[in-house]
């Protein structure tokens, strides 16, 4: 596989008339169903990253995307509509993935966060206070009996 970022970049700055649709697939569109701004990074071995961007609408930017971070392959970004919040679940995203890449003959990686929210008594809160060097102030009881 190759990526087309390369010559459609030449083809734009070679005056190309381009419409949105068609460039990437109608599928890829189905993004905005769910998405209210798309991002898609781009890089193979022999080129520079780059950054197609858009809100749909018809209008869309390419550019150049130094600082992307990847070494190789396509990363999309999609920014969810306020009502679309389902697909941050994780199960519902691996649900998905696995139902419509059943005959796709490359990895497909899922970047997972996650955390734990934990209740503690104000004694353990006290108790994981690190430890400093610095001096400290205590509060003594005035009223101590001698």
């Amino acid at each position: 596989a190759r990526s087309g970022t390369k010559s459609f970049m030449e083809a734009i700055e070679q005056g190309g008339d381009f419409s949105m649709i068609g460039q990437f697939g109608v599928g890829f569109y189905s993004a905005y169903l769910v998405a209210d701004h798309v991002l898609v990074y781009s890089k193979n071995n022999d080129d520079e990253t780059h950054l197609w961007e858009s809100s749909a609408g018809g209008t869309f930017t390419v550019a150049l995307a130094p600082d992307a971070g990847l070494t190789r392959g396509t990363r999309v970004v999609l920014h969810l509509k306020e009502d679309q919040l389902e697909y941050l679940e994780e199960k519902r995203v691996k649900d998905l993935v696995k139902k419509h890449s059943e005959f796709i003959g490359y990895e497909i990686n899922l970047l997972v966060e996650k955390s734990t929210e934990k209740e503690v008594t104000d004694d353990e809160a006290e108790e994981e206070k690190p430890k400093t060097d610095e001096p400290s102030v205590e509060e003594v009881d005035e009223k101590k009996k001698t």
